[in-house]
Parts: structure tokens; C-alpha cells; sequence
């Protein structure tokens, strides 16, 4: 009897463990599937800075030549024009550091989606809530170190 009693024992585990698989791997699909989804928003914002990036050059070296044929022009208001076209110059040269910036962040995101660390935050290990990376698809850090970070 004692043989009969174990093998009911044996079955049991079998059946959960096969049901605790079925679950893991609805998990494992669902987050790859969330993965996904969260590796195209970042593409597609990898593309938008990109071109954002390639539109402020393309306007930081127009003004180049603006500058230079300004500065060889024989008009009294030659100085005021120096001055509007030095201030957009400068100002859309720290509109492409601050693109830059967040675009590194974003290849960062890509990176950590590759070797599966994302939404984990930098500072504590702990998971990164899904609503923030919604929001911000390419935060490092869950609200509790970023508002530590900040404050």
C-alpha cells in the first residue's frame, strides 16, 4: 500500500509542475510580446531624434554661411542680423546636445532590451513600472531613486 500511496503522491507535483510550465511560459510570452512592443516605440524615437538631429545640422551650417556672408555685407544692420543669427545658431546647437542626450538614452534602452535587462532600474535592481516606461520608454531609474535623484 505504501507503493500505491506514492505513486499518488509522484502524480500530483507532475500536474502542477506541467501547469506551473503552461503559466511561465504565458509570462515569458506575454513579456517578450511587451518587449517588442516596448523595442518599436523606442525604434521609432530612435528614428524621430535621428532625423530631429540631421534637421539641426543641416540649420547650424546654413547659418554658418549666413554668418560669414553677413559678416562680409556692407548694411548698417549687419551687427543685429550677426546677433539674431548667432543667438538661433547657439540655441539650436543646445537643442542638438539635449537631442543627443536623450537619444543616447534611448540606444541605452535598445542595448538593455537586447541583453535583457530592461526595466530594471539602475540604482536598486527593483522592476521599473510599466506605466512609467510607458510614458518613458527609455527611464533607467523607478520613481523612488529618480525622486531620490532629484530632491
Amino acid at each position: 500500500m505504501k507503493a500505491a500511496v506514492k505513486k499518488k503522491a509522484k502524480k500530483k507535483p507532475i500536474v502542477k509542475t506541467k501547469a506551473k510550465a503552461a503559466v511561465k511560459a504565458s509570462k515569458v510570452s506575454a513579456r517578450s510580446a511587451e518587449m517588442e512592443k516596448f523595442r518599436e516605440q523606442l525604434l521609432a524615437e530612435q528614428a524621430r531624434l535621428e532625423e530631429e538631429l540631421r534637421e539641426i545640422e543641416a540649420r547650424t551650417s546654413h547659418l554658418d554661411e549666413s554668418d560669414r556672408a553677413i559678416e562680409m555685407s556692407a548694411f548698417e544692420d549687419a551687427p543685429a542680423d550677426l546677433a539674431s543669427e548667432t543667438f538661433e545658431r547657439e540655441r539650436d546647437l543646445a537643442i542638438g546636445e539635449s537631442v543627443e542626450h536623450v537619444l543616447q538614452k534611448v540606444i541605452s534602452a535598445l542595448e538593455k532590451i537586447d541583453r535583457g535587462t530592461y526595466g530594471r532600474c539602475d540604482a536598486c535592481g527593483r522592476p521599473i513600472k510599466k506605466a512609467r516606461l510607458k510614458a518613458l520608454p527609455f527611464a533607467t531609474l523607478c520613481l523612488e531613486c529618480q525622486g531620490r535623484l532629484e530632491s
